[in-house]
Protein backbone atom coordinates (compact mmCIF):
# COMPACT_ATOMS: atom_id res chain seq x y z
CA UNK A 1 0.00 0.00 0.00
CA UNK A 2 2.20 2.85 -1.36
CA UNK A 3 1.30 6.27 -2.97
CA UNK A 4 -0.52 4.62 -5.87
CA UNK A 5 -3.09 2.96 -3.80
CA UNK A 6 -6.12 4.88 -3.10
CA UNK A 7 -6.58 5.13 0.60
CA UNK A 8 -9.37 7.69 0.73
CA UNK A 9 -11.74 5.72 -1.54
CA UNK A 10 -10.62 2.21 -0.18
CA UNK A 11 -11.59 3.37 3.34
CA UNK A 12 -15.13 4.70 1.93
CA UNK A 13 -15.53 1.21 0.46
CA UNK A 14 -14.93 -0.65 3.81
CA UNK A 15 -17.23 1.45 5.76
CA UNK A 16 -19.68 0.63 3.29
CA UNK A 17 -19.05 -2.74 3.58
CA UNK A 18 -18.96 -3.07 7.41
CA UNK A 19 -22.02 -1.40 7.94
CA UNK A 20 -23.72 -4.03 5.00
CA UNK A 21 -22.28 -6.72 6.49
CA UNK A 22 -22.84 -5.43 9.91
CA UNK A 23 -26.47 -5.15 9.35
CA UNK A 24 -26.74 -8.13 7.50
CA UNK A 25 -25.08 -10.23 10.93
CA UNK A 26 -27.80 -8.76 13.12
CA UNK A 27 -30.79 -9.14 10.60
CA UNK A 28 -29.24 -13.29 10.83
CA UNK A 29 -30.06 -12.97 14.87
CA UNK A 30 -27.22 -16.08 15.29
CA UNK A 31 -25.62 -16.00 18.52
CA UNK A 32 -23.09 -18.04 17.08
CA UNK A 33 -22.06 -16.10 14.09
CA UNK A 34 -21.58 -12.36 15.06
CA UNK A 35 -20.33 -8.81 13.57
CA UNK A 36 -17.24 -7.97 16.27
CA UNK A 37 -18.34 -4.91 16.59
CA UNK A 38 -21.89 -6.06 17.99
CA UNK A 39 -20.51 -8.93 19.67
CA UNK A 40 -22.78 -10.29 22.86
CA UNK A 41 -20.10 -10.80 25.75
CA UNK A 42 -23.28 -11.62 28.36
CA UNK A 43 -24.13 -14.12 27.08
CA UNK A 44 -21.68 -16.04 26.49
CA UNK A 45 -19.10 -18.25 28.46
CA UNK A 46 -15.52 -18.69 27.92
CA UNK A 47 -14.28 -22.57 27.91
CA UNK A 48 -10.69 -23.13 28.66
CA UNK A 49 -9.00 -26.66 27.25
CA UNK A 50 -6.00 -27.83 26.26
CA UNK A 51 -3.01 -30.60 28.34
CA UNK A 52 -0.09 -28.63 26.95
CA UNK A 53 -1.02 -24.93 26.49
CA UNK A 54 -3.99 -22.93 27.23
CA UNK A 55 -6.76 -22.76 25.04
CA UNK A 56 -9.95 -20.38 25.34
CA UNK A 57 -12.97 -20.23 23.42
CA UNK A 58 -15.99 -17.93 23.49
CA UNK A 59 -18.91 -19.95 23.43
CA UNK A 60 -22.74 -19.90 24.09
CA UNK A 61 -25.08 -23.25 24.90
CA UNK A 62 -27.18 -24.58 21.51
CA UNK A 63 -31.03 -24.18 21.82
CA UNK A 64 -31.10 -27.40 19.84
CA UNK A 65 -29.36 -30.13 21.75
CA UNK A 66 -27.61 -28.28 24.63
CA UNK A 67 -24.23 -28.55 23.42
CA UNK A 68 -21.62 -25.73 23.98
CA UNK A 69 -20.99 -23.52 20.20
CA UNK A 70 -18.31 -21.74 19.50
CA UNK A 71 -18.47 -17.93 18.76
CA UNK A 72 -17.39 -16.83 15.84
CA UNK A 73 -17.14 -12.95 14.87
CA UNK A 74 -16.77 -11.24 11.71
CA UNK A 75 -15.00 -7.88 10.93
CA UNK A 76 -14.54 -6.41 7.34
CA UNK A 77 -10.79 -4.72 7.07
CA UNK A 78 -8.27 -3.95 4.45
CA UNK A 79 -5.28 -6.69 4.56
CA UNK A 80 -2.14 -4.75 6.01
CA UNK A 81 0.31 -8.18 6.65
CA UNK A 82 -0.45 -11.62 5.08
CA UNK A 83 0.90 -14.68 5.88
CA UNK A 84 -1.36 -17.47 4.57
CA UNK A 85 1.02 -20.15 2.95
CA UNK A 86 3.72 -21.09 4.58
CA UNK A 87 6.59 -21.89 1.51
CA UNK A 88 9.70 -22.44 2.81
CA UNK A 89 9.76 -23.93 6.19
CA UNK A 90 12.87 -25.45 6.28
CA UNK A 91 13.98 -28.04 9.36
CA UNK A 92 11.71 -28.12 11.69
CA UNK A 93 11.90 -29.67 15.79
CA UNK A 94 8.44 -31.00 17.30
CA UNK A 95 7.83 -28.23 19.79
CA UNK A 96 8.43 -25.86 16.65
CA UNK A 97 6.08 -27.47 13.75
CA UNK A 98 3.09 -27.18 16.45
CA UNK A 99 3.64 -23.26 16.32
CA UNK A 100 3.07 -22.69 12.33
CA UNK A 101 0.16 -20.70 11.63
CA UNK A 102 -1.76 -18.59 8.95
CA UNK A 103 -2.02 -15.40 10.04
CA UNK A 104 -3.38 -12.17 8.40
CA UNK A 105 -3.48 -8.36 10.11
CA UNK A 106 -5.90 -5.96 8.91
CA UNK A 107 -6.62 -2.34 9.50
CA UNK A 108 -9.78 -0.06 9.06
CA UNK A 109 -7.87 3.06 8.08
CA UNK A 110 -9.48 4.78 11.01
CA UNK A 111 -12.96 3.80 9.86
CA UNK A 112 -16.11 4.31 12.52
CA UNK A 113 -17.37 0.39 12.26
CA UNK A 114 -13.91 -0.69 12.66
CA UNK A 115 -12.97 1.44 15.16
CA UNK A 116 -16.44 -0.07 17.29
CA UNK A 117 -15.06 -3.56 16.43
CA UNK A 118 -11.92 -2.70 18.31
CA UNK A 119 -13.34 -0.98 21.45
CA UNK A 120 -15.50 -4.82 21.66
CA UNK A 121 -12.06 -6.76 21.12
CA UNK A 122 -10.28 -5.01 23.99
CA UNK A 123 -13.95 -5.58 26.08
CA UNK A 124 -13.35 -9.45 24.95
CA UNK A 125 -9.91 -9.25 26.35
CA UNK A 126 -10.72 -7.81 30.06
CA UNK A 127 -13.81 -10.61 30.07
CA UNK A 128 -11.07 -13.40 28.93
CA UNK A 129 -8.84 -11.63 31.94
CA UNK A 130 -11.23 -11.97 34.50
CA UNK A 131 -11.92 -15.38 33.61
CA UNK A 132 -8.27 -16.15 34.24
CA UNK A 133 -8.30 -14.83 38.05
CA UNK A 134 -4.48 -15.81 39.29
CA UNK A 135 -3.20 -16.72 35.84
CA UNK A 136 -0.84 -14.89 33.65
CA UNK A 137 -3.32 -13.34 30.56
CA UNK A 138 -1.65 -11.46 27.65
CA UNK A 139 -3.98 -8.60 27.32
CA UNK A 140 -5.29 -7.60 23.58
CA UNK A 141 -3.38 -4.70 22.33
CA UNK A 142 -4.31 -2.75 19.55
CA UNK A 143 -1.47 -0.29 19.29
CA UNK A 144 -1.34 2.44 16.56
CA UNK A 145 0.35 1.29 13.07
CA UNK A 146 0.83 2.98 9.80
CA UNK A 147 -3.00 2.27 8.76
CA UNK A 148 -4.56 3.15 11.80
CA UNK A 149 -5.06 0.49 15.26
CA UNK A 150 -4.46 -2.75 13.35
CA UNK A 151 -6.30 -6.66 14.09
CA UNK A 152 -4.50 -9.68 13.87
CA UNK A 153 -5.53 -13.15 13.63
CA UNK A 154 -4.15 -16.49 13.38
CA UNK A 155 -4.70 -19.94 13.26
CA UNK A 156 -2.49 -22.92 14.12
CA UNK A 157 -2.08 -25.47 11.48
CA UNK A 158 -1.34 -28.03 13.40
CA UNK A 159 -2.89 -29.41 16.55
CA UNK A 160 -1.24 -31.15 19.65
CA UNK A 161 -2.70 -35.06 20.14
CA UNK A 162 -2.54 -35.09 23.58
CA UNK A 163 -4.82 -31.06 23.25
CA UNK A 164 -7.37 -33.62 21.44
CA UNK A 165 -7.08 -37.24 21.51
CA UNK A 166 -10.23 -37.85 19.62
CA UNK A 167 -10.24 -35.88 16.59
CA UNK A 168 -9.64 -37.18 13.07
CA UNK A 169 -6.87 -35.71 10.71
CA UNK A 170 -8.48 -33.89 7.39
CA UNK A 171 -6.81 -32.87 4.40
CA UNK A 172 -4.85 -29.68 3.98
CA UNK A 173 -6.83 -26.76 2.24
CA UNK A 174 -6.64 -26.09 -1.48
CA UNK A 175 -3.31 -24.30 -1.94
CA UNK A 176 -2.34 -24.58 1.60
CA UNK A 177 0.29 -26.57 0.97
CA UNK A 178 1.74 -26.95 -2.50
CA UNK A 179 4.90 -28.32 -1.98
CA UNK A 180 3.70 -31.00 0.62
CA UNK A 181 5.81 -29.89 3.04
CA UNK A 182 3.27 -29.82 6.07
CA UNK A 183 2.18 -33.17 5.06
CA UNK A 184 5.60 -34.25 5.84
CA UNK A 185 5.54 -32.59 9.16
CA UNK A 186 2.46 -34.70 9.97
CA UNK A 187 3.53 -37.11 12.86
CA UNK A 188 1.32 -39.19 15.31
CA UNK A 189 1.84 -36.51 17.90
CA UNK A 190 0.64 -33.73 15.94
CA UNK A 191 -2.14 -33.66 13.05
CA UNK A 192 -4.01 -31.30 10.83
CA UNK A 193 -7.42 -31.52 12.86
CA UNK A 194 -11.09 -29.98 12.04
CA UNK A 195 -9.77 -27.06 14.53
CA UNK A 196 -6.94 -25.61 11.94
CA UNK A 197 -9.01 -25.63 9.03
CA UNK A 198 -9.33 -21.70 7.38
CA UNK A 199 -11.67 -21.57 4.86
CA UNK A 200 -11.35 -18.74 1.75
CA UNK A 201 -14.18 -17.45 -0.15
CA UNK A 202 -14.31 -14.99 -2.69
CA UNK A 203 -17.37 -13.01 -3.37
CA UNK A 204 -19.22 -12.41 -6.70
CA UNK A 205 -22.25 -11.61 -8.43
CA UNK A 206 -24.76 -14.16 -9.46
CA UNK A 207 -24.96 -12.92 -13.27
CA UNK A 208 -29.08 -14.01 -13.31
CA UNK A 209 -30.76 -11.88 -10.41
CA UNK A 210 -27.61 -9.78 -9.21
CA UNK A 211 -27.10 -11.71 -5.81
CA UNK A 212 -23.60 -12.19 -3.77
CA UNK A 213 -22.60 -15.85 -4.38
CA UNK A 214 -19.50 -16.92 -2.49
CA UNK A 215 -17.16 -19.05 -4.47
CA UNK A 216 -14.10 -21.08 -3.03
CA UNK A 217 -11.16 -18.97 -2.55
CA UNK A 218 -7.26 -19.57 -2.85
CA UNK A 219 -5.09 -18.32 -0.05
CA UNK A 220 -2.10 -17.17 -2.58
CA UNK A 221 -5.00 -14.67 -4.16
CA UNK A 222 -4.79 -12.24 -0.97
CA UNK A 223 -2.69 -9.22 -1.18
CA UNK A 224 -1.85 -6.55 1.20
CA UNK A 225 -4.20 -3.66 0.24
CA UNK A 226 -7.34 -5.99 -0.53
CA UNK A 227 -10.93 -5.46 1.80
CA UNK A 228 -11.52 -8.53 3.24
CA UNK A 229 -14.36 -10.37 5.68
CA UNK A 230 -11.97 -12.01 8.38
CA UNK A 231 -13.50 -14.46 10.38
CA UNK A 232 -11.43 -15.25 13.51
CA UNK A 233 -9.41 -16.80 11.97
CA UNK A 234 -11.87 -19.49 10.30
CA UNK A 235 -12.43 -18.20 7.56
CA UNK A 236 -11.46 -15.32 4.75
CA UNK A 237 -13.32 -13.63 2.25
CA UNK A 238 -12.16 -11.62 -0.83
CA UNK A 239 -14.94 -8.51 -0.72
CA UNK A 240 -13.09 -6.66 -2.92
CA UNK A 241 -9.69 -6.26 -4.78
CA UNK A 242 -10.30 -3.69 -7.65
CA UNK A 243 -7.65 -0.95 -5.41
CA UNK A 244 -5.60 -3.40 -5.25
CA UNK A 245 -5.43 -4.16 -9.03
CA UNK A 246 -6.07 -0.37 -9.40
CA UNK A 247 -2.48 0.51 -7.44
CA UNK A 248 -0.53 -2.43 -9.67
CA UNK A 249 -1.95 -0.90 -12.43
CA UNK A 250 -0.85 2.99 -11.58
CA UNK A 251 2.73 1.41 -10.43
CA UNK A 252 3.41 -0.26 -14.19
CA UNK A 253 2.22 2.81 -15.83
CA UNK A 254 4.43 5.28 -13.71
CA UNK A 255 7.73 3.40 -14.61
CA UNK A 256 10.06 4.85 -17.14
CA UNK A 257 11.24 3.14 -20.48
CA UNK A 258 14.51 2.13 -20.21
CA UNK A 259 16.86 3.82 -22.88
CA UNK A 260 19.99 2.60 -24.75
CA UNK A 261 23.20 3.51 -23.27
CA UNK A 262 24.80 2.47 -26.88
CA UNK A 263 24.08 2.53 -30.78
CA UNK A 264 23.17 -0.81 -31.55
CA UNK A 265 23.03 -1.93 -35.56
CA UNK A 266 20.30 -4.69 -36.26
CA UNK A 267 21.07 -6.68 -38.85
CA UNK A 268 18.23 -8.43 -40.88
CA UNK A 269 18.66 -10.74 -43.50
CA UNK A 270 19.55 -14.50 -44.25
CA UNK A 271 22.94 -16.59 -44.38
CA UNK A 272 21.76 -17.43 -47.67
CA UNK A 273 21.71 -13.62 -49.31
CA UNK A 274 24.76 -12.95 -47.07
CA UNK A 275 26.93 -16.43 -48.85
CA UNK A 276 25.49 -14.37 -52.38
CA UNK A 277 26.75 -10.92 -52.17
CA UNK A 278 29.89 -12.43 -50.54
CA UNK A 279 30.38 -14.15 -53.96
CA UNK A 280 29.09 -11.57 -56.16
CA UNK A 281 31.99 -9.28 -54.56
CA UNK A 282 34.89 -11.51 -54.67
CA UNK A 283 34.00 -12.47 -58.13
CA UNK A 284 34.27 -9.20 -59.47
CA UNK A 285 37.33 -8.44 -57.38
CA UNK A 286 38.65 -11.31 -59.60
CA UNK A 287 37.59 -10.00 -62.30
CA UNK A 288 39.10 -6.56 -61.98
CA UNK A 289 42.84 -8.48 -61.54
CA UNK A 290 42.78 -9.80 -65.34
Amino acid sequence: MDEFYDHISAASALETEARERRKLAAENHSTTFQHLADLDLESSVVIEGGSFRKNWRLCVPCDEDGVMDEVVFAIQGILTNVGLVPLAIGKLDHRRTVKLAQRVEISGLNTATFEEALNKLENTSDKLTQHFSGQTVRKISTANGRFGRPIASSNRIFTLRADSPTDQGTDFEPGLDPLGTLEKLTTREVFHGPDNVVKYYRRAKNPKDGSNVYDSGFPGSFKIGDIVEMQALHALTMLDDSFTKEAATRRTASKKRPTATATIRCRVGHYEEGFQNKKARVEAEDSSMV
